[in-house]
């Protein structure tokens, strides 16, 4: 390793791990963190490799176990840094400048949201983009002669099963194809390749092995070949979030890719854009760098396609766009570089430093509260939980935020093991259910065994009622706020615990529980506090609107947009109270301004269709219900709507064909009945 480069790792590092949060970080940190700390199966696709580089790093005796595996995220990021650089001052011929444009590369990799977020919290984006980089970096190294990098590359390919699935699906068959071309053209390598393919996939035994020793974090049990395959396809995922993922709908392909080019313009800025553009196609032009160049091209565009089209769930939370930053930085270090040469040898280091700083500067200074804003506040929040909890209590939580706290703070820190937490979108694994409630203390039979798991999804309500008649006079039973709203006549009133609440009169007062949301959280400048605070605002807001308290209900919102002011659910909500109260203009100005923003909401595109037609705007409320049929065919709510419309214009056929399409979709519908009634219909 040269000075430069160490120069590079060493300040990428620093920078990074300055920057890691302190502990216990929100979304999938704290489960990933326990999967690694216990030696246990982490979420789809599992992570094998990665869990075992976590447990390597738990062992390190510094801070807490979150903090080390943060510091995990940062090293590694830290080598995809180098990488980038390494790629970079090789492919552009290895001179002053070449140096200069992979120094900047890898700055300009460092600066941008993304990445600096996937690189200070537990998460396996880091560690996967620097796989990444080295997949590209022995790439590069084959195609120039290199006999050794080709069975690497191959080893590489099949240790990505034990990592995120962004290395093998986007850079995966671009590799396999060039492989068989150079077979074709007599390279003896790529016979190797199969067996150092199947030595790195070895890695994936991992999972049904653990598995079999029932650790805490343990998810789906993938003991048998059958279980396997399903994780590391993402079977699980792939169910849960059907109606997002690989959509048939132009329409909502197309604004995914637009938000997604949009948050890379925003975190990278345009210039880092522009010297991409003219990086990548310098390095597709020249023969000695066309390789790399298009299967960076392949992975930009694949990558822009599996955040729009595969897991458009993860571009609020930045986990779309680290392979991304990394295609972009590579090229835009290797276009600098080209560019700065044509001043001539002499002027070419100092001119490739100077649009280097242009590049880097805008990236490196967007988003900077984002960057440096990582605090105590998921581990605060989690603590605050389990410490009012009463004894043996029984937490329903339904976000990942504090679900995966919870397993933390009990798996790792032994923090509460009296408490019992299932997360509410679990429920229907009954074996789940059994072996949580049994580390507690108590005793639950699988109401559902014997039932396949589409049975048991279809009767979640059923498996939730008979837990908590079945739970309740032994323990409290506490209710996350979230979308749904508590069953009706289960629990009993009981101590408000939050950011827990029991479910039944009395809520927490609204003024006290958002002083003390403000004072666990206190909303910063980290998108993902901001929105946990506005969430558990919303939440609690919505129970009381549900009981018919707008006074309070509104403050909770209120306060949910002071802590988030772009939240469109908070939004929403508010617009529905002032609508209650008749101020419909409100109401509608509100659902403008989220849909100014999110255009594809269809729950406020919906009530803005409502608002209008209570104002009597009948063109601007059907064209808000027909734009919601368009993106939402099988929802009966902009059918009711546009037969609202027929009727204010006295045109009953036309209603009474609208309801009958709302019936015919939904026959339970309250709102299709009612206007069924109202048309005497008989549904």
């Amino acid at each position: 390793m040269t000075r430069a480069g160490l120069a590079v790792v060493t300040i990428a590092f620093a920078v990074l791990a300055c920057a890691a949060a302190p502990g216990l970080y929100l979304r999938d940190s704290g489960e990933l963190t326990t999967a690694a700390f216990t030696l246990g199966v982490a979420h789809e696709t599992g992570f094998a490799l990665w869990c075992l580089l976590g447990k390597a790093a738990a062992l390190v005796p510094l801070g807490e176990v979150a903090l080390r595996v943060n510091l995990l995220s940062a090293l590694a990021g830290a080598i995809a840094a180098w990488l980038t650089y390494r790629l970079v001052r090789d492919a552009a011929g290895g001179d002053a400048a070449a140096e200069v444009g992979g120094a900047g590369a890898a700055a300009l990799l460092v600066a941008g949201l993304t990445f600096s977020k996937s690189s200070t919290v537990a998460e396996v984006y880091a560690p996967t983009a620097a796989a990444i980089a080295l997949a590209l970096f022995l790439l590069r190294r084959a195609a120039a002669g290199d006999r050794a990098a080709g069975p690497l590359l191959a080893l590489v390919g099949g240790l990505s099963l034990g990592l995120h699935a962004q290395l093998r699906i986007l850079v995966g068959p671009a590799c396999a194809i060039w492989a068989l071309v150079r077979l074709r053209r007599g390279d003896r390598w790529p016979v190797l390749a199969p067996i150092a393919l199947a030595l790195g996939a070895a890695v994936v035994a991992y999972l049904p092995l653990r598995a079999a020793r029932s650790p805490a974090a343990d998810w789906a049990d993938p003991r048998t070949l059958g279980a396997v395959l399903d994780h590391l396809s993402a079977a699980r995922i792939r169910r849960a979030y059907a109606d997002q993922i690989l959509t048939h709908d132009p329409r909502a392909l197309g604004e995914r890719l637009y938000a997604f080019a949009r948050q890379v313009e925003a975190q990278l800025g345009v210039p880092s854009l522009l010297a991409a553009a003219g990086g990548l196609a310098w390095l597709v032009r020249r023969r000695e760098t066309r390789v790399l160049g298009v299967v960076l091209a392949v992975m930009l565009a694949s990558d822009a396609l599996y955040s729009a089209w595969v897991n458009p769930m993860g571009l609020e939370d930045l986990q779309d766009g680290v392979p991304t930053a990394l295609g972009l930085a590579l090229a835009a270090g290797c276009g600098i570089a080209a560019a700065s040469r044509r001043l001539g040898a002499r002027a070419a280091p100092w001119a490739c430093g100077a649009l280097a700083l242009g590049v880097c500067l805008p990236a490196a200074l967007a988003d900077l509260d984002a960057k440096l804003s990582l605090g105590p506040e998921a581990g605060r929040w989690t603590r605050a939980a389990l410490a009012e909890a009463p004894p043996r209590a029984l937490a329903l939580t339904t976000s990942d935020d504090l679900s995966a706290g919870i397993l933390y703070e009990q798996a790792v820190a032994g923090a509460r093991p009296d408490v019992t937490a299932l997360v509410r979108q679990q429920l229907w694994d009954g074996a789940l259910v059994a072996q949580r409630i049994a580390r507690a203390g108590g005793e639950v039979r699988d109401p559902f065994a014997g039932r396949s798991e589409r049975e048991r999804i279809a009767g979640e309500d059923e498996l939730l009622a008979q837990l908590l008649h079945r739970e309740l006079g032994a323990r409290a039973i506490l209710w996350e706020p979230g979308e749904g709203a508590p069953p009706e006549g289960v629990l009993e009133p009981g101590v408000p615990v939050e950011p827990l609440v029991a479910a039944a009169p009395p809520l927490p007062a609204a003024r006290p529980f958002a002083a003390a949301v403000d004072e666990w959280l206190a909303p910063g400048g980290d998108p993902l506090v901001r929105r946990l605070a506005a969430n558990a605002l919303s939440s609690l807001g919505r129970l009381y609107l549900q009981r018919g308290d707008e006074t309070r209900a509104g403050a909770l919102f209120e306060a949910a947009l002071g802590a988030r002011p772009e939240d469109a659910v908070a939004a929403t909500d508010l617009a529905v109270v002032k609508a209650r109260r008749g101020d419909f203009a409100g109401a509608r100005d509100l659902c403008t301004r989220v849909l100014e923003r999110e255009p594809g909401r269809v729950v406020a595109r919906v009530n803005r269709g409502r608002y209008r037609l209570a104002l009597g705007e009948l063109d601007g409320a059907a064209a808000d219900f027909a734009a919601a049929r368009a993106r939402a065919p099988r929802e009966p709510a902009p059918l009711v709507g546009l037969a609202r419309v027929a009727l204010q214009r006295n045109d009953r056929p036309e209603a009474a064909r609208r309801a009958h399409e709302a019936l015919e979709l939904a026959p339970a519908d309250p709102e299709a009945r009612a206007l069924a009634a109202e048309l005497k219909i008989r549904p």
